[in-house]
């Protein structure tokens, strides 16, 4: 049977989606899941690792050191984590990660992997993200970002993107929810740029609440950073646009282009400009608005699909080789 190896058993979306595409498998023996965010439980179930799927999910190492910019290379701290995942890395047999351009970059990090790789992407959950029943139409178009303010997502540059569309005399609504890292420091941003029509006040909600305001809104924003994570990733909140059947913008990578075509969402390079270009088409054709968005909630149920089909069979595989 599926057992799951964690150091919290969170309810965190890759959690819950996981043990969904899992709990009517069928198999001979006991195959272990690591969840995310739970390393240290790889020492201590290390000979258990042929039967071990280990979602490797993010590098703790790359994100304290290079995307997040908390600690430097040369701090203890990060020989620790560095070790960790290296360690994570090189003795899984079966490894998880959620694009294969991660996957690559891991590779660089802490050399070939020598076992069996599968991507899972991020997905997300459809018990709670869904499309609204009702279709809303609001007077003006309204943009939504949300996020735990760190470099990945580039807040910088969607607030420079709205100042632009002011200047221009582009009439929306927007709103920035959440809280982090970055938040005084884009705040004081927010706060120069005197922007009219642009909401941020610092709020975080519950997910529920969160995906009730993704099904209010018309465009959701998705990252816009420059470390090489932004570009390997395919962030959580542009699954979970797709699945309320919205529309995304975010920032062009070959990681989006593992599972999405140019008419599921809509991409622009990391700069202010191009990102207040696209979202102004957006506002002043609102044909192209419904159809992306219609077209990207496709392409996830048919994502969503698919992946549950291949990782039963990833598993089932594993359980024939025991």
């Amino acid at each position: 049977m599926i057992k799951y190896l964690f150091r919290h058993n969170k309810d965190y979306s890759r959690f819950n989606i996981i043990k969904h595409f899992t709990k009517d498998i069928s198999i001979k023996n006991d195959i272990y899941i690591l969840l995310p965010f739970s390393k240290n439980q790889f020492f201590k179930n290390f000979f258990k690792r042929n039967r071990i799927i280990n979602d490797f999910f993010i590098s703790n190492y790359d994100t304290y050191v290079y995307d997040r910019k908390k600690i430097t290379n040369k701090n203890p701290r990060a020989w620790w984590k560095y070790f960790q995942d290296w360690f994570n890395f090189k003795f899984s047999k079966y490894l998880l990660s959620d694009t294969q351009v991660h996957f690559e970059y891991w590779e660089k990090l802490f050399g070939e992997f020598n076992g069996k790789h599968f991507v899972f992407p991020v997905l997300a959950d459809k018990d709670i993200y869904f499309p609204s029943e009702m279709k809303i139409e609001n007077k003006k178009i309204k943009i939504l970002f949300y996020g735990s303010f760190i470099p990945l997502h580039g807040i910088d540059v969607i607030l420079q993107a709205f100042n632009l569309m002011e200047k221009n005399g582009i009439e929306f609504e927007a709103n920035i929810i959440g809280h982090g890292q970055m938040y005084l420091e884009m705040k004081e941003l927010y706060e120069t740029l005197n922007l009219q029509q642009v909401i941020m006040n610092g709020e975080i909600i519950e997910e529920k609440e969160l995906a009730s305001r993704i099904r209010e809104h018309d465009i959701i924003l998705g990252i816009f950073g420059n470390s090489t994570k932004a570009k390997s990733v395919i962030p959580n909140k542009l699954y979970q646009a797709v699945a309320c059947a919205k529309t995304i913008v975010t920032m062009k990578s070959s990681a989006i282009e593992e599972f999405f075509n140019k008419e599921d969402l809509i991409v622009c390079t990391n700069t202010p400009e191009q990102l207040s270009k696209k979202l102004t088409n957006l506002i002043n054709n609102r044909d192209l608005l419904y159809t992306t968005a219609t077209n990207g909630y496709n392409r996830f149920i048919s994502v969503y699909d698919k992946t549950k089909k291949d990782f039963e069979g990833f598993i089932e595989n594993i359980d024939r080789g025991l």
